[in-house]
């Protein structure tokens, strides 16, 4: 059914929103029509987010809606079905396929099998990582700012978060491969580049790299054009983020640091296995304010982790008063499917975290 209409909706972070612009360029190089409304769309596919409770709230909302459209081949991709498969099940029983984050490689097959069969349902949770997926077709969304993903999966062990579960262990991709992504990103009037990532800040540490080894690379390439880095977790840069922020002094990079702290308790930090202290939290902030004096400082806080205490609530409070960031990016505690923290003890009542 080549020259079928296709609509991606997407959930979540700037790599979903990357992983829905991989899947558009892939059917898109094989014929098929992307279009903008459902209304005009004979497949719809759901890119899906399960990083906090809440937006699976959203998503299973939007997947029962869905599920009244007959009419339609029903394509649940992303974060969610490794997380929680079953919710999906019994919200959209309407489904034609079910894939795991690295099942947007397998997108084109699994349109072209839901199209010719009026009855096959597909479930593809794992999937391999293509390591070439930077050079796969991409359809850009946006003709000014383009996202390229740097890597895939983390290094960290947080007990509140079920993502890992979804894109497992960290997997860099070949700085060559991204070094020649963004110059031909530039050469073609994209002015803004956003390097991203699940944690920027561990790139490299499987192949024997850093962020700043990247870094270094991309700001020698020739054009009128900006990088905004993405998150990254204190932990990861503890080791080098003296240089780094020698690096972000460049004219290429914007003066915008993504750095989540989570708690000003050390206690609740190490309940969450943040591996830093909230010294070290501070220490990198001073430094990189030292190196540069306007950059622009945004973190997170989740209130109401699983026996935080009013003192350790108050530590938070001291804590954004010190260092005074810019954003704060506020979550209510809330237990994401098979994590530590789920099973955690002294589980702290919604109206105290409200």
């Amino acid at each position: 059914m080549t020259g079928a209409t296709v609509v991606i909706k997407t959930y979540g972070c700037s790599m979903n929103v990357n992983d829905s612009e991989v899947m558009a360029g892939l059917l898109s190089s094989h014929g098929y029509k992307l279009v903008d409304s459902i209304n005009d769309a004979q497949i719809v596919i759901v890119n899906t987010c399960g990083v906090k409770l809440p937006t699976e709230h959203r998503v299973l909302s939007y997947l029962s809606k869905l599920n009244k459209l007959t009419d339609k081949k029903i394509i649940v991709a992303g974060c969610l079905p490794k997380m929680t498969l079953e919710k999906i099940k019994r919200a959209i029983p309407n489904y034609s396929a079910i894939i795991g984050p690295n099942g947007i490689y397998d997108i084109v097959d699994i349109v072209r099998r839901i199209t010719t069969s009026s009855n096959e349902k597909i479930i593809l949770l794992d999937s391999p990582l293509n390591e070439n997926r930077l050079l796969l077709p991409t359809y850009r969304f946006s003709k000014v700012s383009a996202i390229v993903p740097i890597s895939q999966g983390c290094l960290g062990a947080c007990t509140y978060c079920s993502v890992k579960f979804a894109r497992g262990n960290l997997r860099s991709f070949p700085l060559q491969h991204i070094v020649h992504q963004v110059d031909s990103l530039v050469s073609t009037g994209y002015k803004e580049i956003w390097i991203t990532s699940e944690d920027v800040g561990v790139y490299g540490a499987d192949i024997g790299l850093t962020i700043v080894d990247l870094l270094n690379k991309l700001i020698e390439l020739d054009g009128n054009f900006r990088l905004r880095v993405g998150m990254m977790n204190p932990a990861s840069i503890l080791h080098f983020y003296d240089e780094l922020a020698e690096v972000f002094k460049d004219a290429h990079i914007y003066k915008f640091l993504h750095l989540p702290v989570q708690s000003g308790s050390d206690k609740i930090l190490s309940l969450m296995r943040r591996f830093y202290t909230v010294q070290d939290f501070i220490d990198i902030v001073n430094t990189f304010r030292k190196k540069n004096p306007r950059i622009t400082i945004s973190t997170d806080i989740i209130v109401g982790f699983p026996g935080e205490t009013d003192e350790d609530f108050a530590l938070t409070l001291d804590l954004i008063e010190n260092i005074k960031p810019d954003l704060v990016n506020i979550s209510k505690y809330g237990d994401r499917p098979n994590t530590v923290a789920s099973k955690m003890p002294n589980h702290v009542p919604s109206k105290i975290i409200k």
